[in-house]
């Protein structure tokens, strides 16, 4: 087949398959970059939400030892009162949407974001998914300290998912809890998405600028001069023929 074509014609043959052979380079590139990167960030996802969940029982249980021993030193001023005025003020994260919160069982206790709900027992207050979170937080506790997904609303963005741990207070009947929103980690996660996308695009644009060269500086210029060097002698021997 290939006999029946002409020397030219077989050059930008062999230019097709070499543009078709980089752009699956390009390709492959390109898929194998989104799937490290996926990896990457699902990984680091993971990582990042142990570490928040490390960062919440530290600070739970730091919190519930510190009020174990304010109640032991003020026998004089009611529970509840100490352990209101402790968790008042307290907040973290970047935008101050962790707090803690004290339950006897599944009643409030202190609840620094809905005063309203101090004294309430909310044992049947679940999420719109049918978690009753705060009874599982309170069985969790008994049992020596655990974990809870479930979506709550966060001011000024919705309901998002959160996470919230929650352990008995060392010498009380009663429970300390915190937790934060997923949506901080879904938003860095977004962050490092992007920022690996945009690496990923400058590798790209680099590739392709450094093939497209390569094809434009050195493979179309050999080529011509191979063109040239074999048709240039074939076309005098054939004139030399004819003479």
């Amino acid at each position: 087949m290939l006999r029946k074509l002409k020397i030219a014609q077989r050059l930008m043959l062999m230019i097709f398959l070499m543009l078709a052979f980089s752009a699956v380079i390009v390709l492959l590139f390109v898929n194998a970059s989104n799937k490290q990167k996926n990896y990457s960030i699902d990984q680091l996802e993971s990582s990042m939400l142990d570490l928040e969940k490390q960062k919440l029982k530290v600070a739970t249980h730091a919190m519930a030892e510190t009020l174990s021993e304010q109640l032991k030193m003020q026998d004089s001023i009611p529970d509840e009162f100490i352990m209101q005025q402790a968790v008042e003020n307290i907040r973290f994260e970047e935008d101050n949407s962790g707090y803690f919160f004290v339950y006897k069982n599944t009643i409030n206790i202190a609840l620094p974001t809905k005063k309203e709900l101090i004294g309430k027992d909310l044992k049947d207050v679940s999420d719109e998914n049918g978690v009753y979170y705060v009874k599982e937080l309170s069985e969790n506790a008994q049992k020596g300290g655990g974990f809870v997904h479930y979506v709550f609303p966060k001011p000024g963005v919705g309901t998002v998912p959160k996470i919230s741990y929650a352990e008995m207070i060392p010498g009380t009947d009663f429970w300390i809890g915190t937790g934060i929103y997923i949506d901080n980690i879904d938003n860095a996660k977004a962050a490092i998405n992007e920022s690996i996308g945009t690496i990923i695009d400058q590798s790209l644009f680099k590739i392709v600028l450094i093939v497209a060269l390569v094809l434009i500086v050195i493979v179309l210029p050999l080529l011509f001069q191979i063109r040239r060097s074999i048709v240039k002698p074939l076309k005098e021997a054939i004139d030399v023929s004819e003479k």
